[in-house]
């Protein structure tokens, strides 16, 4: 065995939650260790995702994380998207970002300044899904990996992480993925697998009501005519009571979870 491979630590960072999963090194790598560990409540005058980092500061203190590559997967409650159109007026990877950073600062406001982005692409002609990350938060992950003995060597979020495991097996003209986590809602439209929407919104206990106001709320804005199309559902941990009247619901599971969920 090469001793160039490395441990991989895969990492789920959510406000409630700093989940980890080891594995060995080698092509058919075997989970050696899990862990978790808790987060408390942010202080009012912390930053929002402060206490995370110092619960993933504390769980790294109890594994072997040295030598190891970091694969962390961000909640969606520190990211915000959205859609970049395509244009054929940008040459290189400099117009990119800054087209990207327009894009956002045109949703969000100046804050978006300041702001860590990254776009996944697609084919060519294509509207591309942009995501953005405090660049606070991106600089001290950096420094706990590193500090840790490890190495960064991805950063997702985690709507795309589960999008791009089920991308393939969405089947419909008009197709509704949506992410449910605790406290967010994370819905997006595809028409003929091309964007049309993507949004994200704070919910409560009742997210499942707010979920469907909103797929009513998107279908009568959007342009599929009266396809109503079929709903694609992530929402791991989140007790799912019933269907939603009127709408085809696909229940998913991760092919291969990036790391445990709360309470499994």
């Amino acid at each position: 065995m090469s001793l160039l491979l490395r441990d991989e630590l895969r990492i789920k960072l959510s406000p409630e939650m700093v989940a980890m999963v080891r594995r060995g090194r080698g092509l058919n790598s075997e989970v050696v260790a899990r862990h978790a560990v808790a987060c408390t409540a942010a202080a009012h005058d912390a930053t929002p995702w402060a206490s995370m980092l110092d619960s993933l500061e504390k769980g790294l203190s109890t594994v072997e994380s040295e030598k190891s590559d970091a694969l962390v997967v961000l909640s969606n409650h520190f990211v915000r998207y959205a859609l970049v159109p395509w244009s054929e007026l940008i040459s290189d990877q400099d117009e990119v970002q800054a087209f990207i950073r327009q894009c956002f600062t045109r949703i969000y406001g100046a804050d978006a300044q300041n702001w860590a982005l990254r776009v996944s692409h697609g084919g060519y002609g294509e509207t591309q899904v942009a995501s953005a990350i405090d660049q606070g938060l991106l600089d001290e992950l950096e420094r706990v990996v590193v500090a840790h003995g490890m190495k960064l060597v991805s950063l997702q979020p985690y709507f795309m992480t589960i999008f791009n495991q089920w991308r393939h097996r969405m089947q419909g003209s008009v197709v509704w993925f949506v992410v449910a986590e605790t406290g967010r809602l994370c819905i997006s439209q595809l028409r003929q697998g091309s964007w049309q929407s993507l949004r994200t919104l704070k919910v409560g206990d009742d997210w499942q009501v707010a979920l469907k106001n909103l797929l009513e709320r998107e279908f009568l804005i959007s342009e599929s005519g009266t396809e109503r199309g079929s709903v694609y559902l992530y929402a791991p941990g989140l007790a799912v009571e019933t269907d939603i009247p009127g709408w085809p619901v696909h229940q998913l599971r991760a092919f291969l979870d990036p790391v445990p969920q709360a309470g499994s």
